[in-house]
């Protein structure tokens, strides 16, 4: 594990003109000055100097004990207010970033083989990404002889460790349809753009449609914003996914047989299976098993001659993981089941640092979507297999908030293939 003694091990600096690159053993941090500042030479340690002549000096400084810590100052040293071009910085790592960057509020995790790292933002007002972010507000205006100053520190944690939240932000941003969001701020205002907003005794009870929606606090030290949202139920999302459009008879299948509300339209499904298990896949088998042994549809030759070919020529382990747990629910074919498990677990044990990284983390983050229904269900299976631990519990709260935040985009844009994952993942207990 990295270890957190204030220089975390080597740091390497390239500079030139423009750029300044701060290599460290988690992540690299490039900061871009604009082509109207120049270099000016600084007469201190770990300290660089850009000034944009007339106008403004800046400095970068880098801080390695007791934490590191890396800092931009800017000084209006004109005689007028002015407004001026901020640098950007660009993070990249090797290891999974989960990025927040939300104006007075900000940080950057980074997942690790051996190491979750957090870079926090103590001053400054971040907004953009990972490849082109500013540490202060955008444009920047200074008066004659007033300052702006950015500041982020590094902390190391044990590896696949999550961090604590800021303090106002809810332990749960993403909630089912019709249910309030409790938020709890009494010295901030609350900006809910959308949204209905009931007043509390300690802050606020927010309800919004099914979807991605976004808040912002002001207080003292400035204005965050923080993602919420509201998500449809699964019956109505296998609804939503059915009308889309060109859908694959096997894919079609499933959703079918997967609605939680039941099968409704036994005629429906029928068509579908017959479709599907001409040119079978993994979904289409798993229709199959549910309508077997739910149903009376005379589907059990079919089903099982579908599944040995599937298991015969499937690639990915993580459907075959499905099929391997539905049919043990189910109760379907325990022969055939005990074939497939003869040569051992089906899914190999992953790192967790990737797992979780699939998901981001469960991590507040200023990112789009970027995860799927399939690394929400897989990473589940993987916690599941670690047993009852405090880090289990914790790894579980974590796929829980990013399967959550996924409901909510897929109530908005609906997927059919992500919808049928989550679906597979309700209906396997």
């Amino acid at each position: 594990m990295l270890e957190d003694d204030g220089d975390h091990g080597r740091i390497d600096v390239d500079l030139s003109a423009t750029h300044l690159r701060l290599e460290f053993v988690d992540s690299t941090w490039e900061f871009s000055f604009p082509e109207s500042w120049r270099r000016v030479p600084a007469d201190e340690e770990d300290v660089w100097g850009w000034e944009l002549p007339g106008c403004a000096a800046a400095r970068v400084r880098l801080r390695r004990h007791p934490r590191v810590q890396w800092e931009v100052d800017v000084v209006n040293v004109g005689a007028d207010a002015a407004t001026m071009p901020t640098p950007r910085i660009a993070v990249t790592s090797t290891g999974t970033l989960v990025p927040w960057f939300a104006g007075s509020a900000g940080e950057v995790v980074v997942a690790l083989p051996d190491a979750t790292v957090e870079w926090s933002q103590r001053r400054g007002s971040c907004s953009g990404a990972p490849d082109a972010f500013s540490p202060f507000p955008e444009p920047l205006v200074l008066r004659a002889g007033a300052a702006a100053s950015a500041a982020w520190r590094r902390q190391v944690l044990p590896a696949a460790a999550l961090v604590p939240p800021p303090p106002f932000v809810p332990r749960r941003r993403y909630l089912p349809a019709g249910e309030p969001l409790e938020l709890e701020h009494s010295d901030a205002g609350l900006l809910a753009p959308g949204l209905h907003v009931l007043t509390t005794a300690d802050g606020s009870d927010v309800l919004g449609d099914a979807g991605l929606h976004t808040l912002s606090f002001l207080d003292a030290r400035g204005t965050a914003t923080l993602e919420v949202g509201w998500f449809s139920d699964m019956g109505e999302l296998a609804s939503s996914a059915l009308a889309e459009p060109h859908l694959p008879p096997n894919l079609t299948a499933w959703l079918l047989a997967s609605d939680p509300r039941g099968i409704s339209d036994l005629d429906a499904l029928d068509v579908a299976l017959a479709e599907a298990l001409e040119e079978p896949d993994a979904w289409g088998v798993l229709a199959g098993m549910r309508a077997a042994t739910l149903t009376d549809l005379p589907v059990a030759d079919d089903v099982r001659r579908a599944a040995h070919h599937v298991w015969a020529h499937e690639v990915d382990e993580g459907l075959r993981q499905l099929l391997v747990t539905h049919a043990l629910v189910r109760g379907w074919e325990p022969d055939v089941v005990a074939q497939w498990l003869l040569p051992g677990p089906p899914v190999a044990v992953t790192d967790a640092f990737r797992v979780l990284g699939s998901v981001g983390l469960g991590r507040i983050t200023s990112e789009p979507v970027s995860h799927g229904g399939r690394d929400v269900v897989l990473a589940h299976m993987w916690v599941a297999a670690h047993g009852e631990s405090a880090a289990a519990a914790e790894w579980e709260s974590a796929v829980d908030g990013a399967r959550w935040r996924l409901l909510c985009h897929l109530s908005q844009h609906p997927d059919p293939l992500d919808v049928a994952w989550l679906l597979a993942e309700v209906l396997r207990d």
